[in-house]
């Protein structure tokens, strides 16, 4: 196993850390609002499961748009997941903790994002090889044809004056 596969499943570790911890934060907060049995249990699906759900739409197998509409369901789920957090606290320290809970869920987000193996910049360093390579190219065409092009140039005129005498 790489590091790179190490360092995404230490990340995803603390991710379901977090959202178990939020997890159990919104069903007190559910049970304070006075919901209860199935009813508290569901709540966190319908917070912390939309924003995973916005979290999976945000991956590069979809296009601009639904990237977009994830991050936006994240934002707004994540905000009703804190506000849920912070709502369950019975002090401060729990306040605080509900806000750690979340800070949390959005680090192991945001690392799990840029996490890339050295492949990557291996790759991107060929591809802009290959870009100028092309462009070199293009330019040794274009140069090549104006050459061509006056040396046709040259021979006609020369051709012009040989049958015009």
């Amino acid at each position: 196993m790489n590091k790179v596969k190490i360092v995404q499943a230490i990340v995803k570790l603390y991710f379901v850390g977090a959202l178990a911890g939020s997890f159990v934060h919104i069903i007190s907060a559910a049970e304070k609002l006075g919901l209860s049995g199935w009813e508290a249990w569901s709540t966190p699906f319908m917070i912390d499961g939309l924003a995973l759900i916005g979290m999976v739409m945000r991956s590069d197998d979809f296009s601009a748009a639904t990237r977009t509409l994830g991050f936006r369901v994240q934002l707004v789920m994540g905000a009703f997941s804190l506000i849920a957090n912070v709502y369950a606290a019975q002090n401060i320290g729990g306040v605080i903790y509900g806000v750690m809970i979340v800070a949390l869920y959005i680090a192991a987000e945001w690392i799990t994002d840029r996490v890339e193996s050295a492949q990557v910049d291996r790759d991107r360093e060929a591809a802009i090889k290959r870009t100028e390579a092309a462009q070199k190219a293009a330019a040794t065409r274009k140069r090549n044809a104006r050459t061509a092009k006056a040396k046709n140039t040259r021979a006609i005129n020369k051709l012009e004056r040989q049958f015009a005498k």
